[in-house]
């Protein structure tokens, strides 16, 4: 009983509950972005008292777009924060991928920006004079959210390292907002007093008191590391790492979740990825996590040591059984690496003797990249619910893909299923896109279907 207190305390408040804090959340974040936007109309500036027709119309609809835009960059920071409150309403994997989304709008928002503004003055270009160096700091600010919107969308394609974006982007981030609010404070006399002043300088105390935490979160963190205590393969291109806390406990995760971790080692560098906890939270105190060698990180996984030290920032996520009711039916389905929340799932599941039905369907590329393949086989015997099905996408002999999971396969293995069935989709993007799309054509209900990604 302690064990199952100690995982439902980590999940997300109930449906109701969330989608109520979730529509006041949204509905505030719009009431502020119609404030800003109402700033040009309530504060005129003397350059839109002598504009008249198109020429206001497009002045003040540059100016408009400039808030709503400085309104957003604030907004970054918070969902990029892992602030757990907003964790346990919408999960921390749509809050970045928001955050990413969000990145975009903002570089559409600040291109048109310039453009509505000087064309009523028939301004193509600015003088480079120093009477313009606001405008030469809002220059700057664009350059840069536009640098950071191409970089987050196509950095695989451009060929940039993840450790060395994030780098990037962070720096990116703190000088754009220093540029954003001395841009704001002297390029218009809108702001150089009264209540539009004082609304910048009340965001300016606020950003920087989130700033703050932020960095103070990752110190203390980084101070509280745990110890790696075993390294093994779990399958082929496939590490199981074991995580020991040292002088506090791991905090209370619901089976599904995933943490941050960053691993303190001569033999791997000391980036920060997600990865799902797969360990059962009714077991021992230790973390365990089961990493796919498929990446430039993730290749030197198996050269880290036990000794070596992890920072863990989690449990986050909604991906999680626990969200649905008691005796419902699940249906897992899993793409590779995907199973590590399943794992998780269901290693709990075993360990409270769960009775419910669950239909289990893995693709994987061969037989030797299922991990763990003795625990899955003995999940069989300790949940009679539970039905394995194993989808191999490449020939043995000539080493040539075979046809992924479609929906005529799906229809055919979840035949017996009901469709009021709870459905856990994981693994690579372009998979759980069809996939969903096909669960959808098949009759289940899109509400009922759980996917976790990251806009990484």
């Amino acid at each position: 009983m302690t064990h199952t207190v100690r995982a439902n305390a980590a999940v997300a408040w109930p449906p109701g509950k969330r989608r109520c804090l979730g529509g006041a959340l949204i509905a505030l974040l719009l009431l502020l972005l119609a404030g800003a936007a109402s700033i040009p109309f309530l504060f005129e500036s003397s350059s839109i008292l002598y504009k008249f027709g198109t020429d206001k119309l497009m002045l003040r609809a540059g100016k408009v777009l400039g808030m709503i835009a400085a309104t957003l960059v604030l907004f970054q920071l918070m969902l990029s924060a892992r602030i757990k409150f907003l964790d346990r309403i919408f999960a921390l994997d749509r809050l970045l991928n928001a955050h990413r989304t969000i990145g975009t709008t903002l570089a559409c928002c600040l291109i048109l920006h310039p453009v509505l503004i000087f064309l009523p003055d028939d301004m193509l270009f600015m003088p480079f004079e120093w009477r313009y160096w606001p405008e030469f700091v809002g220059l700057f600010l664009l350059l840069s959210i536009l640098g950071m919107a191409v970089s987050g969308n196509f950095r695989a394609v451009m060929g940039i390292r993840f450790d060395l974006w994030w780098m990037m982007h962070r720096m990116a981030a703190a000088a754009v907002a220093i540029a954003l609010f001395v841009h704001i404070l002297f390029v218009s006399e809108t702001f150089e007093q009264g209540f539009p002043r004082t609304v910048v300088f009340v965001a300016i105390a606020l950003y920087a008191v989130l700033y703050l935490w932020v960095k103070l979160k990752r110190l203390v963190i980084r101070c509280r590391p745990y110890t790696i205590s075993l390294v093994k393969p779990a399958g082929r291109e496939a590490f199981q790492l074991r995580i020991t806390p040292n002088s506090r406990d791991i905090r209370p995760y619901a089976p599904g979740q995933f943490a941050l971790i960053r691993i303190h080692s001569p033999h791997i560098s000391s980036e920060e990825h997600p990865f799902t906890i797969a360990a059962s939270p009714a077991r021992s105190s230790d973390l365990e996590f089961v990493i796919r060698t498929s990446g430039d990180w993730t290749r030197h996984i198996g050269r880290v040591q036990p000794g070596d030290l992890v920072s863990i920032d989690g449990p986050y996520g909604l991906f999680t059984h626990l969200r649905c009711p008691e005796n419902r039916e699940i249906i897992m389905i899993a793409g590779g690496i995907g199973i590590t929340p399943m794992l998780s799932m269901l290693r709990y599941m075993s360990d409270i003797r769960d009775q419910r039905k669950i239909t289990l369907v893995w693709s994987n590329r061969t037989r030797e990249h299922i991990v763990l393949p003795e625990e899955f086989k003995a999940f069989e015997n300790s949940l009679p619910g539970l039905d394995i099905t194993h989808i191999l996408t490449e020939d043995p002999v000539s080493g040539e893909t075979k046809r992924k999971l479609a929906q005529d396969q799906l229809e055919r293995l979840l035949s017996g299923c009901s469709r009021q069935a709870m459905i856990f989709l994981c693994g690579p993007p372009q998979m759980m896109t069809e996939i969903k799309k096909a669960l959808v054509q098949l009759g289940f209900s899109r509400w009922r279907i759980f996917t976790e990604r990251f806009g990484f």
